[in-house]
């Protein structure tokens, strides 16, 4: 009995050393999704470790457990910078059964974003970007043979030939002409991961992303958490980092709350983040304010 109760409280915490391991297997990312709820089992299954008389294994256990979701718990309380940023930035996931976008369009028109970047559009949505006309020069929808898609807007106008449009791997991008300077805007719509494509369709990507030139600002469904593999490589070819603090923006079965849409910004320029309400979506949009240029 006690052998097979060993053998347990061994697994939470070796599952929480896997969830690390997303660059040797697409799999470690997976596990990442829950690496703070392993954390927590982990802390217990290492008290029961100690307790059973294996103590360096429960330390450990209970250590890890501390640091892992001692920084997870961390990036939702970080501090966010006050005051006003230069930009804002509007991501959302419409929903692809989303009839009536009223709900949408008036909130886009509330909180006046400049940069709007959009997930699982159809042509039932397309609403939307016909009512962004008259403040959005910037329009741009890439479907898929599926009739669902991404699109973007901007009240930038748009630099000539610019646009890239990869409709089967969840990826459009137009560069636009910002007070700053030419910035590329982003949409990005990633697969769901391990055992499904999503690390084969970031590797497909990179090195689109990796051939922006320019500061570039990025929104989208990653349906990934911040602190994964598939994170840290869209990050590093886009030369950006993730804009504000971790916040929950879509409920698993019913279940559990993740962060997994996301707003970059290019590195060193710090901002801040919030949710909004779902407007007939599964996904929570989030509203970003940040810098582009003069970033440390």
């Amino acid at each position: 009995m006690k052998k097979a109760a060993v053998c347990i409280f061994f697994v939470p915490p070796l599952l929480l050393a896997a969830s690390a391991g997303g660059a040797v297997h697409p799999l470690g990312d997976s596990l990442a999704v829950f690496r703070l709820h392993l954390g927590i089992f982990s802390l217990v299954c290492g008290i029961g470790l100690f307790l059973l008389e294996w103590r360096r294994s429960g330390i450990a256990a209970v250590l890890m457990a501390f640091a892992a979701s001692g920084a997870i718990l961390w990036s939702y309380h970080a501090p966010q910078p006050d005051g006003d940023l230069p930009y804002t930035h509007y991501q959302k996931n419409l929903l692809y059964v989303l009839y009536d976008p009223a709900e949408i369009i008036a909130d886009i028109q509330k909180q006046d974003p400049d940069f709007i970047t959009i997930q699982e559009m159809t042509p039932r949505s397309n609403g939307l970007m016909v009512a962004l006309e008259e403040d959005y020069p910037t329009r741009s929808v890439c479907l898929g043979e599926n009739g669902r898609g991404i699109a973007l807007a901007s009240k930038f106008d748009t630099i000539r030939d610019s646009r890239i449009c990869m409709p089967g791997h969840g990826l459009l991008a137009v560069q636009v002409s910002a007070p700053d300077g030419p910035v590329w805007l982003v949409t990005l719509h990633l697969r769901w991961p391990f055992p499904l494509e999503q690390a084969e369709q970031v590797t497909r990507i990179l090195p689109v992303l990796e051939g922006l030139k320019g500061p570039v600002v990025l929104g989208g469904d990653f349906n990934m958490v911040p602190w994964s593999d598939t994170m840290t490589r869209i990050e590093t070819a886009t030369r950006t980092n993730r804009v504000g603090r971790t916040v929950d923006t879509f409920l698993v079965e019913g279940q559990v709350m993740v962060p997994i849409d996301h707003v970059l910004a290019p590195k060193g320029c710090k901002g801040r983040v919030s949710t909004l309400d779902l407007l007939g979506s599964d996904h929570h949009g989030v509203l970003a304010h940040y810098p582009i240029g003069a970033c440390p």
